[in-house]
């Protein structure tokens, strides 16, 4: 809910196919280059929670699948 409460969204400035076609990290990487500081700030901040939320999957049940489904819009 805190990402919808933003008075711009983090991925606003780049097109759906931008994003769609970003399938590495070594794009992510790039994909973040084209965001302005603070988006990308926050891109980063939530990309390294649900990676941290993912490392105890044994205690929390969340993998990444489970971590794309709360994430996706």
């Amino acid at each position: 809910a805190w990402f919808r409460e933003l008075p711009e969204g983090v991925l606003d400035s780049l097109s759906p196919e931008q994003v769609l076609q970003c399938n590495s990290e070594e794009e992510f990487l790039e994909l973040v280059t084209l965001l302005r500081p603070t988006p990308a700030a926050l891109l980063n901040w939530a990309v390294e929670l649900m990676a941290d939320v993912v490392e105890e999957e044994e205690l929390n049940k969340m993998n990444a699948r489970n971590i794309a489904m709360v994430f996706a819009p």
